[in-house]
């Protein structure tokens, strides 16, 4: 799934020319499969509870292919957003899936770490595919990765939705459950911070692309930052989970304190670097990275302790939400704000929205759940 949702960033100004998008215009395209991911997850939390794993994932699976196909086929930018909308309806199961087995299979003291094992998966689609789709890009335009992201989808989704088995069918109020999640110690607060933090992922991940090439490095130093991003966020979620879990998990807030603050350092490097060298681009986008995303399996693993136990799996459906609608709401206007203020006015405002993120997570409670 993240092969397309995170890889496209990679042929972004190929995406702009083919169909004349504005910059507020390509990161609605590139953040459309996360926004709809953002209106299904709930329902697709519901439905993992009431009709288990196997047929959601398949369920999903095929229609999130069928988006991926028409996106494809598209000759329009209309029918490419709705296309890529349809197709993050249907991958929103696939994060829902399986989430609340590790609640019930890890003890506090591995959960970071293990859901950074599975959040590595995302920027790891994004690199491979910073690799594989600008040459595919060249071999047959801009659908050919889309339509080859359909294939890998179709096939992943099924192989996967096999091996997930079936699960116990439960039968909960979904109303209630909701307010006694929402009603957690923290978790409003923990949103807010998924809420900062978010905005500067996708402004790293959508934008890093055009900045470069905006300050006048070439096509390589601009593939060559995304690899370094995508690389260095595999590695963050590692590091960083592993370090929320120290204390028996009960680190998790200041490790979220710690992430925010490297982000908000980050974002100030790049600013400076893009008027210096390619070479200080690709450092301080590392640093930015690190930073940037190493805070997603913290959120989540946060969310579900700090819900009951039988009701993690819909609590970290909850942060995804924020965080998937807020991917394709926010994403936009921060085009705007580097059409109107430029590109050091845009990086230095990430900074500043990571360290009031810091700031939120800074006033954090320990999670009853641990």
């Amino acid at each position: 799934m993240s092969f397309v949702a995170f890889g496209l960033p990679a042929i972004g100004p190929e995406l702009r020319g083919a169909y004349g998008l504005s910059l507020p215009e390509l990161g609605a395209i590139l953040t459309a499969s996360f926004f709809g991911s953002g209106l299904a997850l709930l329902v697709a939390g519901i439905a993992v509870d009431r009709l288990g794993s196997r047929p959601t994932m398949l369920a999903g699976t095929a229609l999130g292919t069928a988006g991926l196909v028409t996106a494809g086929l598209s000759d329009s930018k209309e029918i490419l957003f709705t296309a890529l909308l349809v197709s993050g309806i249907g991958s929103a199961a696939v994060p829902v899936a399986g989430v609340g087995a590790l609640f019930r299979v890890y003890p506090a003291a591995k959960r970071g770490w293990a859901l950074g094992i599975r959040q590595m998966s995302v920027p790891l689609g994004g690199t491979v595919a910073a690799l594989l789709l600008p040459g595919l890009e060249s071999l047959g335009g801009v659908r050919l990765p889309l339509l080859a992201g359909a294939v890998a989808v179709g096939i992943s989704g099924a192989v996967f939705a096999a091996l997930a088995g079936s699960d116990p069918v439960r039968r909960t109020n979904a109303e209630r459950a909701f307010r006694r999640i929402v009603r957690a110690p923290g978790m409003v607060r923990l949103l807010v911070v998924a809420s900062f933090y978010i905005v500067v992922l996708q402004s790293v991940l959508v934008y890093s692309v055009p900045a470069v090439h905006a300050a006048g490095f070439s096509s390589f130093s601009a593939s060559a930052t995304f690899f370094a991003i995508n690389v260095t966020a595999m590695a963050a979620r590692l590091v960083w989970g592993h370090v929320a879990d120290r204390a028996h998990g009960t680190r998790r807030s200041r490790t979220l304190v710690e992430v925010g603050l490297v982000a908000s350092v980050g974002g100030v490097l790049f600013a400076l670097a893009l008027h210096t060298g390619a070479v200080a681009v690709v450092a301080a986008a590392v640093v930015l990275g690190f930073g940037a995303f190493g805070w997603n399996a913290i959120v989540y693993v946060s969310a579900g302790e700090r819900a009951s136990p039988e009701l993690a799996g819909r609590s970290v459906a909850l942060a995804l939400t924020v965080v998937f609608l807020l991917s394709g709401i926010s994403t936009p206007p921060l085009g705007a704000l580097a059409d109107h203020l430029g590109w050091d006015a845009f990086w230095l405002t990430g900074a500043a929205l990571a360290l009031a993120g810091a700031g939120v997570a800074a006033s954090l409670g320990r999670a009853w759940n641990v």
